[in-house]
């Protein structure tokens, strides 16, 4: 059954629910994209949803441009830290992006 769906202008990835209290509704997909050629690229990007499976919504609130994205993972539950959002990309970076003012009680908004 397809709840909702949404088109993310590059190869999916991957796709990881956040588990931290107050945020499970943000769903953080990545891409992967080859642009063949003389010096090929691989770009990627990460985009932040809000999901609403009870009313089949799936909201895009931020989307960031990156390289390549081979693997994405949400930080353990049981900090008091806003959650983080460890990338690894094909530029060879592992980078950590922190989940700032993000969610309420009626709509996620902000980003990285």
């Amino acid at each position: 059954m397809d709840v909702a769906h949404c088109y993310l202008e590059g190869n999916a990835d991957a796709v990881e629910f956040c588990l931290h209290d107050g945020y499970q509704q943000v769903l953080a997909a990545s891409t992967y994209t080859l642009q063949e050629g003389e010096q090929p690229i691989r770009a990627g990007s990460i985009s932040l949803f809000d999901v609403n499976a009870e009313k089949g919504n799936l909201e895009l609130f931020h989307r960031v441009d990156t390289a390549g994205i081979f693997y994405i993972k949400w930080s353990t539950v049981g900090s008091n830290v806003s959650p983080l959002l460890a990338q690894a990309d094909a530029d060879g970076y592992l980078r950590i992006y922190s989940l700032e003012g993000c969610c309420n009680e009626k709509k996620p908004r902000g980003g990285f």
